[in-house]
């Protein structure tokens, strides 16, 4: 006989399997929960660790890249590139822009205000417009080491800061002095009927010596001189054969006068955003790049001399009376020109900037 076997359904025993199954998918998915806070807070599992971002500041300078000016400056950001990557790897990054074909020379502290870039190394002449009292730095007789000594830097920094929302970050120029670079002999600190080509800050001493100043760009000067406009102009004692004037120039007039005060500015609110690691950064940097910058020119100084001798440039001496006359015509111009413009603040930095006998 045959016996058929069959399965009998039960929807109930069904119904309790299925329960159980999405009981046990529970109990798991707690217990994956649960293990993976656990290694959390033991640390087994965390959140990967982001990498500092870098914070660019964007510097130009008052003249083209391969000016010699421009060494003093490459020289400090040689030096926070060095001490960043020491201290700080990856965190801070100047980035050169350019000189005067990326912002006009006579933009750039404007631009700085405005927050457009965050550094410039220029020359105080560039924005005596602005804050007069930066014209002072011609008149210096300390080093840049020594008005950080004196307070001189910290002062002309708390004007900056005050006056026109930028930081006095460092004079990185260069201990070099002006001299008078002629087309025609003198003999004499007479300079009367004589057309000389001046930056803003030496306009008031050269007209006082008796010669008519011009004020021209760079940019300006070998045309001017090609064509007699001026009989001469004022520049450091290094940096004309960068502008091919040592071609149109005859005569270097001795004495020196003035310094050369190029000075690095910020943006101050790029300043007061930075971690105080990176701000600890730029200032090591600016002290020891015033030291390197005065070392390098000085030797520069030291083989420039000769060089023009030996393209047919004449020193003039001038005698030890007329040398006399010439000084103090400019310096006591310059402090007279300084203080009646500014007489609540230019006799303290006469104070500061003045070496003590």
């Amino acid at each position: 006989m045959l016996h058929l076997i069959t399965n009998t359904f039960n929807p109930q025993e069904e119904q309790n399997t299925r329960k159980g199954d999405i009981a046990m998918q529970k109990r798991l998915i707690f217990l994956s929960v649960a293990v993976l806070l656990t290694f959390a807070i033991l640390g087994g599992v965390a959140e990967p660790v982001k990498a500092a971002e870098t914070v660019t500041l964007k510097a130009v300078t008052a003249w083209p890249k391969t000016a010699t000016d421009n060494q003093a400056f490459f020289i400090f950001t040689d030096l926070v590139e060095q001490m960043v990557a020491q201290k700080a790897p990856g965190e801070l990054k100047i980035q050169y822009v350019g000189g005067p074909e990326a912002v006009k020379t006579m933009d750039q502290v404007q631009a700085a205000q405005r927050g457009m870039i965050d550094m410039v190394f220029t020359t105080n002449a560039y924005y005596l417009s602005i804050l007069p009292e930066v014209d002072t730095l011609k008149l210096s007789t300390l080093s840049p080491m020594e008005e950080r000594a004196s307070g001189a830097w910290a002062y002309l920094n708390s004007l900056h800061e005050q006056k026109i929302g930028l930081r006095y970050h460092a004079r990185l120029g260069l201990d070099l002095r002006f001299h008078l670079y002629m087309t025609k002999p003198i003999k004499s600190a007479d300079l009367k009927g004589l057309n000389i080509r001046v930056s803003a800050n030496q306009l008031q001493a050269i007209k006082a010596l008796g010669a008519n100043p011009i004020v021209i760009p760079p940019t300006e000067v070998y045309a001017a001189l090609e064509r007699h406009v001026v009989d001469g102009y004022c520049w450091p004692s290094v940096g004309t054969r960068d502008w091919g004037w040592d071609k149109v120039t005859k005569y270097m007039v001795s004495p020196g006068f003035f310094n050369v005060p190029n000075p690095v500015i910020m943006n101050l609110k790029t300043w007061n955003s930075l971690p105080k690691k990176l701000q600890d950064i730029l200032n090591d940097a600016a002290i020891e790049g015033e030291k390197k910058a005065v070392a390098r020119f000085d030797d520069l100084l030291k083989k420039e001399l000769p060089i023009l001798r030996g393209e047919g440039i004449e020193v003039i001496e001038l005698s030890p009376p007329e040398k006399e006359k010439f000084l103090k015509v400019a310096y006591e111009e310059g402090w007279k020109d300084i203080i009646d413009k500014c007489p609540a603040t230019g006799p303290k930095l006469k104070e500061l900037l003045t070496m003590k006998k």
